[in-house]
């Protein structure tokens, strides 16, 4: 039956299992009165890897918005879903993050679509920067530091990585259209 199924499909599932997966595993980081462990279960830059990834390997924009879009609300639904301590009270809060993921997806879907096709630079940021910007926001922006050093450390120290690659690869493909183009 496997066989039968187009690779895109198969790639989509595989993408909506490791979002369901993300979103379980994330909700099962405890929630102890020490903030070091708290926030790693809470950093938001992470939940947009994925809908990226989906977008980038989609064949076509409106795949993308809609393999990012549901990537992102099956880590929602992983995260909040049964089992998660989430009940009916709490049903506007849930809903309301899965708008926000529809949203959030479907946007990190087209940065990733964009992005596989011509590594435009804007949308490689789109990927690096809020690894960048959530840990300086969370200690500057608000005064003060929600969770322990090596947490935001790690975070940053991997925004940088992505920005270095993000602004490679787009000067080697701007180089190689040059090239081409003369």
């Amino acid at each position: 039956m496997l066989a039968a199924m187009p690779r895109r499909a198969l790639l989509l599932i595989a993408f909506l299992l490791a979002g369901w997966t993300f979103g379980l595993l994330d909700s099962r980081i405890p929630m102890p009165s020490s903030s070091g462990v708290f926030w790693v279960g809470n950093l938001g830059a992470p939940w947009l890897v994925l809908p990226f990834l989906a977008g980038w390997i989609a064949p076509s924009r409106q795949r993308a918005l809609l393999g990012g879009a549901l990537t992102c609300v099956a880590a929602m639904v992983g995260f909040f879903g049964p089992g998660s301590g989430w009940g009916p009270a709490s049903l506007f809060f849930v809903a309301s993050w899965v708008g926000i993921a529809v949203l959030a997806g479907g946007l990190y879907g087209l940065f990733g679509f964009t992005w596989g096709r011509s590594r435009t630079l804007l949308d490689g940021l789109a990927l690096a920067v809020p690894f960048i910007v959530e840990p300086l926001a969370w200690s500057w922006g608000f005064g003060y530091s929600q969770g322990r050093l090596p947490i935001w450390s790690v975070e940053l120290a991997v925004g940088l990585m992505l920005l270095v690659w993000v602004v490679v690869a787009s000067r080697r493909r701007a180089m190689a259209t040059t090239r081409a183009g003369t």
